[in-house]
């Protein structure tokens, strides 16, 4: 029998990890965040100072970064959730001043190729998969796969009251303009774009509460998969 798998994709500021939190809690399983992956990598290539134009020197530094990421869905400490080249990522993992090199990194399939074997490794027992491809690209064959979104302003206010909450100056009508170029850019990009799966159940977390998001999501899981372990 597979192992259970459930991916959740969707936008920045959708609610995806922090379903993938409750979910994982509930039913046992470890939370595999995609782009933590990513963000480790674009840790990486910040300390080595490289540029966000610099394609073969960001698909060398993937090829050569180790990224080892926190799994425990109770642990939500943002400055430890991963461990780059053995040093733990800290504010940088989340330091919007390094976004150019995170979308810039995202974009090339060399580096998305290197990072998606470590992705899948984590799931091989089973888990709640939280990203942008994981439905289409890194679990093609999840059981349930579930699609976030929302407005722009509500998730650019999400955004905002995250990256306050972790020390960083943010502003919600910055953020809007920063969250609607991330997603057409995540949208329009030629490698593993961003999009729901065809067999991806939508959910609208502007609409909806937490708890209604959390309790839809396990009824679909009881209907597809295992009960909770």
């Amino acid at each position: 029998m597979s192992p259970p798998v459930i991916t959740i994709d969707g936008p920045a500021g959708s609610g995806k990890t922090t379903l993938g939190r409750r979910l994982a809690t509930t039913l046992g399983l470890p939370l595999v965040d995609t782009g933590l992956f990513y963000r480790g990598v674009m840790v990486a290539a910040a300390r080595a100072g490289l540029a966000p134009d610099d394609r073969a020197a960001l698909i060398d530094c993937a090829r050569n970064t180790i990224v080892v990421i926190d799994t425990d869905p109770g642990h939500d400490d943002a400055d430890s959730a991963a461990r780059v080249n053995g040093i733990d990522a800290g504010p940088a993992l989340r330091d919007p001043a390094n976004a150019p090199l995170l979308a810039s990194m995202s974009s090339i399939q060399e580096v998305r190729d290197v990072l998606l074997e470590a992705q899948r490794g984590l799931a091989i027992g089973g888990a709640v998969a939280v990203g942008r491809d994981c439905g289409t690209v890194v679990f093609p064959n999840a059981q349930l796969k579930l699609y976030l979104d929302a407005s722009e302003e509500v998730r650019a206010r999400r955004r905002a009251t995250q990256l306050r909450a972790t020390g960083a100056d943010a502003d919600s009508a910055l953020m809007r303009g920063e969250v609607g170029a991330r997603d057409r850019r995540d949208a329009s990009r030629t490698a593993a774009p961003m999009r729901p799966a065809d067999d991806a159940h939508v959910l609208d977390t502007g609409v909806l509460g937490v708890d209604d998001v959390a309790r839809a999501a396990l009824d679909l899981w009881a209907s597809v998969a295992l009960p909770p372990r």
